[in-house]
């Protein structure tokens, strides 16, 4: 079976044959189009337990009420089933086509241990935090601040030692320092709503990579500075962020992006949904995030002439989802 059609590609969307029994790629077609046809998307940070918290959460909470330490969140999260929550928020991801998240797990290893019955065709990367003064659990590291975590230099080395990812949330609802991060050295930071330009340029320069989540950040009226990230240059990607403020479905959140960030182009918007985190992932151009015959594939509906409107269009459809080898 074959899909033809606009295919997205990292030089933008050319005529291209994709024989979806083994992912091979051939220039051109012959006869009608099935659809445009984009990459798997990726979600690049999320926090899934929360899922079925959506709606309701009490109103008028500030961010450090709500996802603190000691925040509403947590105690919800105590208090409920984290794994029916964490399925409700794959079925958005799989129905969305996203074919990798970066999941930030609360709850120690047993946090972890909510995906190991659920399936998913795409791939996860988990990122654990330890419970109190045990130890990390697995081999990434999700910090959820410098300020909060008196440890994340000691969590950031045993992530390491296990040539794990490192990841921490920074400047979310206020400009923190950027020295301790820098030490810290993590390989990505999320949020960065109020670091300034300077911030911005030592971490592009510190080869630490910026994943934003608009839609979350709008909750507590931030927002990330998106624009000059792409005028840097900088290795982004797109997250959800908790699953009881958005959907988990990167498509909403582009959309998201296109309507509150307008003078970004489309082809960067969806660029950074399909590629995010390029560098990350492909400091060696092994994995199989940089070769894209074998990615999957997603086959849109076409409602609009420009393959660019008709991603962005709320009347496109998902046909088909070719899940990676």
């Amino acid at each position: 079976m074959f899909w033809k059609g606009p295919v997205f590609t990292k030089d933008g969307f050319r005529n291209q044959t994709i024989n979806l029994e083994n992912c091979e790629i051939t220039e051109g077609f012959e006869g009608g189009a099935d659809g445009i046809i984009i990459p798997l998307l990726r979600n690049c940070h999320t926090h899934l337990g929360d899922t079925l918290a959506r709606n309701k959460i009490p109103e008028n909470l500030t961010l450090e009420e709500l996802v603190g330490p000691s925040g509403w969140k947590h105690k919800w999260l105590e208090k409920n089933n984290v794994e029916d929550s964490v399925i409700i928020g794959m079925k958005e991801i799989i129905g969305s086509g996203t074919g990798l998240i970066m999941d930030f797990r609360e709850g120690g290893k047993e946090g972890l241990e909510v995906f190991d019955s659920i399936e998913y065709p795409g791939t996860s990367i988990l990122l654990g935090r330890p419970k109190e003064n045990e130890e990390l659990p697995g081999k990434n590291a999700g910090i959820s601040s410098l300020k909060d975590v008196p440890k994340s230099i000691e969590i950031a080395s045993k992530a390491r030692e296990k040539n794990g990812l490192v990841g921490i949330h920074h400047s979310e609802n206020e400009r923190e320092e950027i020295e301790p991060l820098l030490n810290l050295n993590p390989d990505f930071v999320v949020h960065l709503c109020h670091a300034t330009d300077s911030d911005l340029k030592l971490i592009k320069q510190a080869g630490i990579s910026v994943v934003v989540c608009p839609r979350s950040n709008d909750y507590f009226a931030n927002r990330p500075p998106l624009e000059k990230m792409v005028e840097l240059e900088m290795d982004i990607g797109f997250g959800t962020d908790n699953g009881m403020l958005c959907t988990a479905n990167i498509f909403d959140e582009i959309k998201y992006i296109r309507e509150k960030f307008s003078s970004l182009s489309l082809d960067s918007i969806l660029s950074i949904a399909c590629f995010g985190l390029n560098d990350m992932f492909n400091k060696d151009q092994t994995s199989p995030y940089f070769n894209l015959e074998e990615n999957g594939w997603i086959l849109l509906s076409r409602v609009e002439e420009d393959e660019y409107e008709s991603v962005f269009s709320t009347k496109s459809e998902i046909l088909g989802i070719r899940w990676r080898n």
